[in-house]
């Protein structure tokens, strides 16, 4: 998708703004400023709405028509005074928004109809807020609006969101002026949130700062702020800016000196001080932490990692809080731990990248199933209410059988009838539904009618190399014979996934197979004859384990459960005898286990094989709808057939033959659409998928 798309993060005090084309994304600084935070404020002016720079600048000389962080309004639904003149959250956001849009229109130098703007963790499906955002979009100026929870945003950041596995647990710490602790499951743009707890600790710490500072300078800031009409509202606005700036400086320092303003006394700030004032709300972290793991039954350990994200990730205490808090020990690593750069842009970088995936989120209309055909009734009139269905889904009916009743707007009543006996798979209307033109059920064809047109051939895949269908069933992995190239292809559409490309030692050429480890993660296993054994993470990568077998195996085979390997090597003399030595190795240490020099050690451990037995493929294998069953049948002379049958009846509804030498494997789809087999020789190995 080439499109141009925008993406807005609403912060209470800043906001962040990126245009995505294409698979690229450009940081939109704000014009006026220059910065990468546009300040999050408005200011009604005559001439209009003035955001961002523009409304700081104007808010000394009209503090009564200024508001900072319009959203907050929308977060409590609430309406707001800017002097005389009642404006809702909706409308004063809708404003900054737009100005925002027009800017960013004017530097691309086009149209942009599509925005992706972030909205808090606690605007949950169904919350009226988040229509508020989608109308907000709308009045902004675009035709299509999406929303991203901002911490499945802050999950997705690519500089921290990398090399996570799928379904991984993550625990987002956004901790703007709103702090929030979520806790997120990872499937990439179908990432999810399943629990989160919100806490204004982020605007208390702020209202600590400034009390303190009212404190210390009570002779003479209290005077600045009892000052009558404008002058002591302008100096509420200049003292909070003044703490914000102070407790950012204590990033990089110990302790900090300032003026208000050139004429008032300084102000100490140290950071043993701000610690101290950050306490509750790295308290209310550390709970919120507990209590949204405990919302799920997960606990520190399951974690895959810990985001940290938001302007006030840059606290100090941040980290060791939730390092002691969670348990975490890896204080010197990359860790669970995890704070990418600017991490106030944490969540603006997760949504450009879920923007940038739009092309993927794509719903293609259904081909028409092998096993199914349509049936349909034009509906009298053209307009029906549908009253009842008559035999449930599932149900076998007969030719003639009467399936649905209608009423026509004159109350007529019709019965719907089937044309031949068969079975109905599933009803896209429900009693009470009007219905019509036409009527269109899913039914099942009868073995008769299965029989005289098999299932169409959709692909036929060739690999020198060996396939595997992972255990999940959504995937084929292919591997080249030297283990150099691993592609994980999607069976739904044949799109190639990902690839990994090992390094392997230099020397004798590699031979390798993908394996499914103890943890269900996929995994290459390679060795060459001048010993060396190698496992990869497929999913990451990373070399998991390397070392060396004395004896230059020439086989080896794979104990997926104990996760093993037993590597056969040359034949060597044994007293008077020689004898093929076989040694067990631990694939998670690289150590070895045993040393075997009995030729019948397999009838032993049977375990130990030179395929996956976790994976997909197998003789046998059921539909996961339960209706269909392939199994592998030996033919004359030898030659290996699949046959494919109805689990309900036992009858044959597809064969096909193998060639000469052929071995065969079967395995189906997740969602039973597909039949696989994997024909493999000694030259190649094939893989046939069938649309059933």
């Amino acid at each position: 998708m080439t499109e141009p798309i925008l993406v807005v993060d609403v912060g209470a005090s800043g906001t962040r703004v990126a245009l995505v084309v294409a698979d690229q994304t450009t940081l939109v600084k704000e014009p006026a400023s220059g910065a990468t935070s546009w300040p999050s404020s408005v200011c009604l002016a005559d001439e209009g709405f003035l955001v961002g720079t523009p409304s700081e600048v104007r808010k000394r000389a009209m503090p009564r028509r200024y508001i900072d962080g319009p959203r907050r309004a929308v977060d409590a639904q609430a309406a707001m005074w800017l002097e005389h003149r009642e404006v809702t959250g909706a409308e004063a956001l809708t404003a900054y928004l737009t100005v925002v849009a027009n800017e960013v229109r004017q530097l691309y130098g086009g149209q942009i109809d599509r925005l992706t703007l972030s909205v808090p963790a606690d605007y949950l499906p169904g919350d009226p807020r988040r229509d508020a955002m989608l109308a907000v979009g709308a009045a902004a100026g675009f035709r299509d609006v999406e929303l991203i929870d901002s911490a499945v945003a802050a999950a997705l950041d690519p500089t921290t969101g990398d090399n996570l596995p799928a379904g991984g647990l993550v625990l987002v710490c956004d901790l703007g002026a709103t702090w929030t602790v979520a806790l997120v499951q990872v499937y990439g743009s179908h990432t999810v949130q399943l629990a989160q707890q919100t806490s204004p600790a982020g605007q208390e710490l702020d209202a600590l700062l400034i009390n303190d500072l009212r404190t210390e300078g009570r002779a003479w800031l209290e005077p600045m702020l009892a000052a009558p009409g404008d002058a002591g509202l302008r100096a509420y606005h200049e003292a909070i800016d003044f703490a914000r700036r102070l407790k950012h400086q204590l990033v990089d320092a110990d302790e900090v000196v300032d003026h208000l303003t050139p004429l008032t006394p300084p102000y100490r700030l140290t950071r043993a001080w701000l610690d101290a004032f950050a306490e509750p709300a790295l308290r209310w972290l550390v709970d919120g932490a507990a209590g949204v793991l405990g919302a799920v039954g997960a606990a520190p350990a399951d974690l895959a990692a810990v985001v940290v994200a938001g302007g006030n990730a840059y606290l100090p205490a941040v980290h060791t809080t939730l390092r002691s808090g969670l348990g975490i020990i890896d204080a010197g690593s990359p860790g669970p731990l995890r704070c990418g750069p600017d991490p106030e842009l944490a969540v603006l970088r997760g949504a450009a990248r879920f923007a940038a995936g739009a092309s993927g989120r794509t719903v293609t209309a259904e081909p028409q199933r092998w096993r199914t055909e349509p049936t349909s009734w034009e509906i009298p009139g053209g307009r029906a209410r549908l009253l009842r269905w008559c035999v449930p889904p599932g149900e076998p009916y007969p030719a003639g059988a009467v399936l649905a009743h209608i009423r026509t707007p004159d109350e007529r009543v019709f019965e719907l009838t089937a044309a031949q006996h068969g079975r109905q798979l599933g009803q896209q209307a429900y009693p009470g539904d009007l219905v019509g033109p036409v009527l269109v059920v899913a039914t099942a064809k009868d073995a008769v009618a299965l029989q005289r047109q098999p299932p169409p051939r959709r692909r036929h895949l060739e690999s020198t190399g060996s396939w595997l269908l992972t255990p999940d069933r959504e995937h084929l992995v292919e591997c080249d014979p030297a283990a150099r190239l691993v592609r994980l292809r999607a069976i739904a559409d044949d799109t190639v996934r990902a690839e990994f490309r090992p390094e392997h030692t230099a020397g004798a050429e590699p031979t390798g197979r993908v394996f499914v480890d103890p943890d269900g993660r996929l995994a290459v296993v390679a060795w060459a004859t001048d010993g060396f054994i190698s496992v990869w993470d497929i999913e990451t990568g990373k070399l998991s384990a390397r070392f060396r077998d004395p004896g230059e195996p020439y086989r080896v085979l794979i104990d997926e459960t104990g996760w093993r390997a037993a590597a056969e090597g040359r034949a060597k003399a044994v007293g008077r005898y020689r004898r093929t030595v076989t040694t067990l190795w631990d694939l998670r240490t690289g150590s070895q286990i045993d040393r075997i020099t009995d030729d019948r050690w397999q009838q032993r451990m049977p375990e130990f094989a030179e395929h996956s037995r976790r994976e997909g493929f197998g003789t046998a294998a059921v539909s996961a709808d339960g209706q269909l069953r392939a199994a592998v049948a030996d033919a004359l002379d030898g030659i290996a057939a699949v046959v494919l049958q109805d689990t309900s009846t036992g009858q044959e509804l597809f064969r096909v033959l193998g060639g000469t030498g052929q071995r065969v494997r079967v395995g189906f789809s997740a969602d039973s659409r597909h039949l696989l087999a994997n024909w493999e020789s000694n030259e190649r190995s094939l893989i046939d998928v069938w649309d059933v």
